[in-house]
Parts: structure tokens; sequence; C-alpha cells
């Protein structure tokens, strides 16, 4: 409705939305993949899940199965005590 015919670059890893585009006969001709390294260490277990459960993210994150799923671990979190007061303060 809009006369959307052709997306030449898709930013996504949502197959959702990949999907819905595509049905209303939008053309998108380039899916950009996410490069592992632009990925922060911090969001490893969130994007490992995502690729787990249908995202799509390229080649980088090819062949994430349950083994790799439970593999991959988040940062440590851990606070010292003037953190802790200062909280609570």
């Amino acid at each position: 409705f809009l006369g959307v015919k052709k997306i030449h670059n898709f930013i996504s890893m949502s197959d959702m939305k990949y999907n819905a585009i595509v049905s209303t006969g939008i053309e998108i001709v380039n899916r950009v993949e996410i490069p592992k390294e632009l990925v922060p260490d911090d969001a490893q277990v969130e994007i490992t899940a995502k690729v787990f459960h249908g995202y799509n993210a390229g080649e980088a994150y090819k062949g994430i199965d349950e083994n790799e799923l439970k593999k991959t671990k988040g940062r440590e979190y851990g606070y010292d005590q003037n953190t802790k007061k200062n909280l609570v303060e």
C-alpha cells in the first residue's frame, strides 16, 4: 500500500519479519548478517538462544545446536560491598 516493491538490504534476524514482508510480495535482495565481532560478549547468550529458536544470523552462527546453547555463558556478575552499600542508601 506504500508502493514498496523491493528492499535492497534487510537488517533483521527475525524470520517472522522476513516472512511477513516476503508474503506481501515485497522482494528482499540481501539479508545483512550481523558479524560476530560486532556482538558484545554480554549479548552472546541472547543471540545464541535466538538463533537456536529460529532467528537468521547468517553463516557466522550456523550450526548452533542444543549443546552449543548449553555451553554459552554470559558475563559473570559481581559487585563489591561498597556498591551494595551505595545501592541500599
